[in-house]
């Protein structure tokens, strides 16, 4: 029914009233939806159990489904799940960007490249550089605004050419992280909210200046 071709994670909604079980989502061998779930934690076979998807584009999507076929890997099980039915969807506001004009140094393909970070959001970038490279490449660079520091890899979805004041030619790019684990979103968000504050808190010195 839905597709989730780009999903990564999920809450699994059971027991009722109990705290939702973290999962993981991926594609079959043979295609068809995964549901990777801690083995500890027993999901009902053929019972329907609402899970609740966290899709990049549809949003958050809570649907019925049935899951089946389990397979445990180590501390895993993970779970062939059918969606049976849709019954919610609340679409994600875009990220809240923030400008920037931090330094970073871009890897794409094994080449290596200075690129100035134009703005920043929990789920993409907007780089600008001199790297010449095509929408559905990756760039990997090291984020240090961050404390720690996060290694960052951000796939082109849209590549456009800029000349500057002096007729120089340069790149922007904006990406979607990929491939994001939960510290890495977790300390992304907090220096996008963080700088948001302090954008704010600029403007309403400025005013009342």
């Amino acid at each position: 029914m839905t597709p989730f071709s780009h999903c990564k994670k999920a809450e699994i909604l059971y027991p009722k009233g109990a705290a939702p079980i973290l999962a993981v989502v991926s594609t079959g061998a043979i295609g068809g939806l995964l549901v990777t779930a801690p083995r500890e934690a027993e999901c009902p076979l053929r019972t329907p159990v609402d899970i609740r998807f966290f899709d990049p584009i549809l949003g958050v999507v809570r649907c019925r489904c049935r899951l089946s076929s389990p397979l445990v890997s180590g501390t895993m099980r993970s779970y062939r799940c059918e969606v049976l039915e849709q019954l919610t969807q609340i679409q994600r506001r875009e990220d809240i960007k923030v400008s920037s004009s931090v330094m970073v140094e871009v890897e794409c393909e094994g080449l290596r490249s200075p690129a100035m970070i134009q703005n920043i959001s929990a789920g993409g970038v907007f780089l600008v550089s001199g790297l010449v490279a095509a929408v559905g490449d990756r760039l990997s660079f090291q984020f240090n605004q961050t404390t720690p520091p996060i290694l960052l890899t951000a796939e082109i979805l849209r590549a456009e050419l800029q000349v500057n004041q002096n007729g120089r030619s340069s790149y922007g790019y904006g990406c979607r992280f990929v491939d994001m684990g939960v510290q890495q979103e977790s300390l992304l968000r907090s220096y996008v909210f963080q700088e948001e504050r302090r954008f704010y808190s600029r403007t309403a010195s400025k005013k009342e200046d």
